[in-house]
């Protein structure tokens, strides 16, 4: 006699989906931002104790940092001037290798000939290192605007194409042969398959290109044009003001922080299938 067991319901089906066990709290939301709460205050405590004792013109501690921040940014709004000076470079520098890099790069990608002319070229000027050209782009363009700028494109504009190419050219070929069934020409194909595939690469390469050109504003600051936050650095540097001095080393760090943060999160609403991978 066989005995068969009486179906599960549906109730008892959901109840078992519903059990999960219980994540690890290092692994948790929680755990994560415990740790580095305790991180960050473990490093601030010993800065503090071990920068009590030194001279100030060596290192500051985070007190007088703080007190020297509140100092820029609310009571003589150096920190404010400057900050918006750096942020129009960035902006400007970093929206013209967006507006070159993207269709230099689906170019090359779609295109053979295209990228062995110019890839080379892309891979030298990339490999070169950029400080390298300040003086020659003091040269041409003088200690203004117009130098910040130029140096920031140079500096962001090789990891965009590098990586919307990739992006491109790892495009399925399914995709692109179901797109030729379909009778779909090449615009059609670039809207409708390429470019949506390569929203990876694409949002990769401009958060790569995004650090590098935070770091040409920077450079290109202390340098050559000294204004901005570089400009501060060298200012309180050359008169041995640590604490004044790292007041905007901290603030680029943030606002690092800050701009890759929020391009993650772009990128996280643009490709919503790569959340789980």
């Amino acid at each position: 006699m066989t005995v068969t067991s009486p179906p599960s319901t549906g109730s008892e089906t959901r109840g078992q989906a519903a059990v999960q066990p219980k994540k690890p709290f290092l692994h948790r939301r929680s755990g994560i931002w415990t740790v580095r709460v305790l991180a960050f205050v473990l490093i601030v405590g010993g800065w503090e104790l071990y920068a009590a004792d030194l001279p100030r013109a060596l290192l500051a501690p985070p007190s007088e940092v703080a007190a020297a921040f509140y100092q820029q940014l609310f009571v003589d709004g150096s920190l404010r001037g400057a900050l918006s000076s750096s942020l129009l470079s960035l902006v400007g520098g970093f929206g013209l290798a967006l507006l070159l890099g993207i269709p230099l790069g689906v170019a090359m990608g779609r295109s053979r000939k295209l990228e062995h002319l110019v890839d080379p070229y892309v891979m030298f000027l990339y490999a070169i290192p950029n400080v390298a050209l300040v003086p020659l782009f003091v040269i041409w363009l003088g200690f203004d605007f117009k130098l910040r700028l130029a140096y920031v494109v140079i500096s962001s504009i090789f990891p965009i194409v590098i990586n919307v190419m990739s992006g491109v050219k790892n495009v399925s070929v399914d995709l692109l042969e179901c797109g030729q069934s379909f009778c779909a020409n090449e615009q059609q194909k670039l809207r409708t398959i390429v470019l949506p595939s390569a929203i990876p690469y694409i949002m990769t390469g401009a958060r790569q290109g995004l650090s590098h050109a935070w770091v040409g504003v920077v450079v290109a600051e202390m340098l050559a044009t000294l204004t901005g936050l570089g400009g501060l650095i060298v200012l309180y540097g050359n008169r041995f003001r640590t604490a004044d001095m790292l007041v905007p080393i901290v603030a680029i760090m943030l606002l690092a922080v800050c701009l890759q943060v929020g391009l993650a999160r772009l990128q996280s609403g643009l490709t919503p299938w790569e959340r789980d991978r």
